[in-house]
Protein backbone atom coordinates (compact mmCIF):
# COMPACT_ATOMS: atom_id res chain seq x y z
CA UNK A 1 0.00 0.00 0.00
CA UNK A 2 1.44 3.29 -1.07
CA UNK A 3 1.98 5.91 2.27
CA UNK A 4 -0.95 8.86 1.91
CA UNK A 5 1.01 11.43 1.51
CA UNK A 6 2.95 9.67 -0.99
CA UNK A 7 0.13 8.90 -3.07
CA UNK A 8 -1.51 12.92 -2.73
CA UNK A 9 1.68 13.83 -4.14
CA UNK A 10 1.21 11.58 -7.49
CA UNK A 11 -2.44 12.98 -7.68
CA UNK A 12 -1.15 16.51 -6.55
CA UNK A 13 1.50 16.46 -8.81
CA UNK A 14 -0.53 15.18 -12.06
CA UNK A 15 -2.91 18.15 -11.14
CA UNK A 16 -0.15 20.77 -11.46
CA UNK A 17 1.48 19.87 -14.88
CA UNK A 18 -1.87 18.32 -16.96
CA UNK A 19 -2.91 20.99 -20.14
CA UNK A 20 -4.99 23.01 -18.40
CA UNK A 21 -3.02 22.66 -14.88
CA UNK A 22 -5.94 20.45 -13.55
CA UNK A 23 -6.58 16.78 -14.17
CA UNK A 24 -9.03 15.20 -10.92
CA UNK A 25 -6.79 12.33 -9.05
CA UNK A 26 -9.79 11.25 -6.84
CA UNK A 27 -12.67 11.05 -9.29
CA UNK A 28 -14.74 8.80 -6.36
CA UNK A 29 -14.94 11.97 -4.63
CA UNK A 30 -17.24 13.32 -7.56
CA UNK A 31 -19.52 11.06 -6.39
CA UNK A 32 -19.32 10.76 -2.77
CA UNK A 33 -22.18 12.83 -1.54
CA UNK A 34 -20.67 13.51 2.20
CA UNK A 35 -18.47 15.28 0.38
CA UNK A 36 -20.70 17.68 -0.43
CA UNK A 37 -21.55 18.75 2.71
CA UNK A 38 -17.64 18.93 4.23
CA UNK A 39 -17.83 22.65 6.58
CA UNK A 40 -15.25 24.81 6.07
CA UNK A 41 -15.66 25.77 9.88
CA UNK A 42 -12.39 23.32 10.29
CA UNK A 43 -10.16 26.00 9.35
CA UNK A 44 -11.27 28.83 10.73
CA UNK A 45 -8.00 29.41 13.62
CA UNK A 46 -10.05 29.64 16.85
CA UNK A 47 -7.00 29.32 18.75
CA UNK A 48 -7.62 25.98 20.00
CA UNK A 49 -8.15 23.57 17.52
CA UNK A 50 -4.51 21.85 16.09
CA UNK A 51 -6.03 20.93 13.28
CA UNK A 52 -7.72 24.16 12.11
CA UNK A 53 -5.87 26.61 9.28
CA UNK A 54 -3.12 28.84 11.21
CA UNK A 55 -4.49 32.37 10.48
CA UNK A 56 -8.08 31.00 8.68
CA UNK A 57 -10.69 33.39 9.10
CA UNK A 58 -14.39 33.18 7.40
CA UNK A 59 -13.78 35.49 3.98
CA UNK A 60 -17.73 34.36 2.40
CA UNK A 61 -19.04 37.71 2.18
CA UNK A 62 -15.51 38.84 0.72
CA UNK A 63 -14.77 36.23 -2.36
CA UNK A 64 -18.32 34.62 -2.61
CA UNK A 65 -20.36 36.79 -5.00
CA UNK A 66 -22.00 36.25 -8.68
CA UNK A 67 -18.49 35.72 -9.85
CA UNK A 68 -17.67 33.13 -7.77
CA UNK A 69 -20.65 31.83 -6.47
CA UNK A 70 -19.36 29.62 -3.64
CA UNK A 71 -21.28 29.42 -0.22
CA UNK A 72 -18.26 28.94 2.02
CA UNK A 73 -15.08 30.77 2.05
CA UNK A 74 -11.84 30.26 4.29
CA UNK A 75 -8.16 32.37 4.00
CA UNK A 76 -5.56 32.78 5.52
CA UNK A 77 -1.88 34.12 3.93
CA UNK A 78 -0.85 30.80 2.09
CA UNK A 79 -4.27 29.69 0.73
CA UNK A 80 -8.24 30.49 0.70
CA UNK A 81 -10.29 27.35 0.60
CA UNK A 82 -14.17 28.14 -1.42
CA UNK A 83 -17.21 25.34 -0.73
CA UNK A 84 -19.73 25.01 -4.01
CA UNK A 85 -23.44 23.69 -3.66
CA UNK A 86 -22.16 22.69 -7.24
CA UNK A 87 -20.05 20.58 -8.30
CA UNK A 88 -19.56 22.29 -11.80
CA UNK A 89 -19.13 25.45 -10.38
CA UNK A 90 -15.78 24.02 -8.10
CA UNK A 91 -14.60 22.70 -11.28
CA UNK A 92 -14.50 26.07 -13.12
CA UNK A 93 -13.24 27.98 -10.51
CA UNK A 94 -10.40 25.31 -10.18
CA UNK A 95 -9.82 25.44 -14.08
CA UNK A 96 -9.41 28.68 -14.12
CA UNK A 97 -6.64 29.11 -11.06
CA UNK A 98 -4.63 26.73 -13.15
CA UNK A 99 -1.41 25.05 -11.17
CA UNK A 100 -2.20 27.13 -8.39
CA UNK A 101 -5.10 25.01 -7.30
CA UNK A 102 -6.57 21.85 -5.80
CA UNK A 103 -10.01 20.54 -6.81
CA UNK A 104 -11.32 17.72 -3.37
CA UNK A 105 -15.21 17.37 -4.66
CA UNK A 106 -16.90 20.33 -4.19
CA UNK A 107 -14.05 22.50 -2.45
CA UNK A 108 -11.49 24.23 -3.89
CA UNK A 109 -7.80 25.76 -2.81
CA UNK A 110 -6.00 28.23 -4.42
CA UNK A 111 -2.66 28.23 -3.23
CA UNK A 112 -1.23 31.63 -2.76
CA UNK A 113 1.84 31.38 -5.07
CA UNK A 114 5.08 31.16 -2.65
CA UNK A 115 3.48 30.93 0.40
CA UNK A 116 4.01 27.12 0.94
CA UNK A 117 6.73 24.50 -0.70
CA UNK A 118 5.30 21.98 -2.59
CA UNK A 119 5.40 19.30 0.48
CA UNK A 120 3.48 21.30 2.53
CA UNK A 121 0.50 21.73 -0.49
CA UNK A 122 0.39 17.99 -0.60
CA UNK A 123 0.05 17.94 2.69
CA UNK A 124 -3.07 19.73 3.01
CA UNK A 125 -4.66 18.45 -0.24
CA UNK A 126 -3.76 15.34 1.14
CA UNK A 127 -5.79 15.56 4.92
CA UNK A 128 -8.48 17.63 2.94
CA UNK A 129 -9.14 15.04 0.61
CA UNK A 130 -9.30 12.24 3.53
CA UNK A 131 -12.34 14.70 5.16
CA UNK A 132 -15.15 12.31 5.68
CA UNK A 133 -13.96 9.68 3.22
CA UNK A 134 -12.20 6.70 5.52
CA UNK A 135 -10.98 4.15 2.44
CA UNK A 136 -10.35 5.63 -1.29
CA UNK A 137 -10.29 4.55 -3.81
CA UNK A 138 -7.83 1.48 -4.59
CA UNK A 139 -7.94 0.80 -0.56
CA UNK A 140 -6.04 3.99 0.31
CA UNK A 141 -6.85 4.24 3.99
CA UNK A 142 -7.40 7.89 4.84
Amino acid sequence: MMPRGLWAGVGLAVGLVAGAGLVEAYHWLEDDSSRRHVDLGRFVDSGGDPSALPGGRWATDEVCDEEVPCIQAVRSDALTVYRFADRDEAVALARSFAGEAHLSGWIVVRFEPGALTAAERVSFASDLDCIDVGVAEGGLEC
